[in-house]
């Protein structure tokens, strides 16, 4: 894992100088990028017997690399240039063909920078929701791109469905003590306890005190999750209340080559949902929608409500008619656009706020 660490410090340091090749040149970024992130995760990219690239498949095309085990091709890898957003829906088609073919589980697309595990095959899932992981090596912490590395390395490869199930079990658990905070506050009170009586035993503390101070600081951290996640229902209206004092003043976006002005938060939602309508990506087939790690509960639907019947808490009707939730602040408004483009294949980087 350190070595991991240090190869990804010094590719980083490859794409701040090289950035302009990389973008421009496939071949430059597989074997400045993708070779080297393969050879430290335990795959000998010289052996033709582990690595093969450009290997015809049976049914027709040729994956950039072959990753094989056993003499049995275990997973693909598609390269793109740094420039290419994997996240569209043809690029993925083309990894889940080729791993359909030879009846490999998993496939990973990159463009050197975006790491992404896909998942061939899941009954009741259209393309885009099988994304396992994705992960960014320059925009995301170090623990987080090792950890989803880590379960496509030579060793790993054969527990990859464990690895990811694991991988999963943790968000859910991470979930479930966002939705019920008060577990974090039993729990930690114990350990400040501990640490009380051993280290300031001079001083007596209330538990009414040290529980006001975890509930202070867990809102603070749940409120730090407030951009990536979707808050649970009961916990809505407390994180909103937390980020009103930091809220986003807003004037007008830019998607693509379009502008729209911006009075209140929720149009951020609204303008993206209906661009994407405008230009034949969100249809009434696409629906439901959801965004985000948890994915409980429906973003744009046909009708105004949640799967397990709830209302929307503030539905806005999009331009062919559907719904979409825009209860979120400022914040959360701008990042579920984000991945609402991201959804259907487009960059978020074509979304400014400014």
């Amino acid at each position: 894992m350190d070595n991991l660490n240090e190869a990804l410090t010094q590719i980083m340091e490859k794409i701040k100088n090289y950035r302009s090749i990389y973008e421009q040149n496939e071949m430059a970024v597989r074997s400045g990028i993708i070779e080297p992130i393969l050879k430290i995760l335990g795959w000998d990219t010289a052996n033709l017997a582990e690595v093969q690239p450009n290997k015809s498949i049976e049914e027709g095309g040729i994956p950039d690399y072959s990753l094989i085990k056993d003499g049995k091709p275990v997973l693909f890898v598609e390269a793109k240039k740094m420039s290419v957003d994997i996240d569209q829906k043809e690029v993925i088609s083309q990894l889940v063909k080729y791993s359909n073919s030879e009846g490999t589980e998993y496939g990973i697309l990159t463009n050197g920078i975006v790491w992404m595990l896909v998942r061939t095959f899941e009954k009741g899932t259209k393309l885009r929701e099988r994304r396992v992981w994705k992960t960014d090596i320059e925009n995301e912490e170090m623990p987080k791109i090792v950890r989803n590395l880590m379960t496509i390395s030579k060793i790993n490869i054969e527990c990859i469905e464990d690895l990811v199930k694991k991988n999963q079990i943790l968000d859910e658990i991470w979930q479930s003590l966002l939705s019920n905070p008060e577990e974090m506050v039993t729990g930690l009170s114990k350990v400040v306890e501990s640490i009380i009586s051993k280290n300031y035993s001079d001083y007596q503390f209330e538990n009414s005190e040290i529980k006001d101070l975890l509930n202070e600081k867990i809102k603070e951290l749940i409120s730090g999750q407030f951009d990536e996640e979707i808050i649970p229902d009961e916990h809505e209206e407390t994180i909103s209340s937390l980020k009103r004092s930091k809220r986003i003043k807003l004037k007008r976006m830019r998607l693509k080559d379009e502008v729209f002005n911006l009075n209140y938060d929720f149009e951020i939602l609204v303008n993206t949902a209906n661009w994407l309508i405008k230009n034949g990506k969100l249809k009434p087939s696409d629906c439901p929608v959801k965004v985000g790690r948890m994915r409980t509960r429906y973003f744009i639907n046909k009708v105004s409500k949640h799967p397990e019947g709830n209302d929307f808490r503030a539905p806005k009707e999009l331009s062919n008619g559907l719904w979409i939730e825009t209860h979120y602040g400022a914040a959360l408004c701008k990042n579920y656009a984000k991945k609402l483009l991201e959804e259907f294949g487009i960059s978020s980087n074509s979304l400014i706020i400014e």
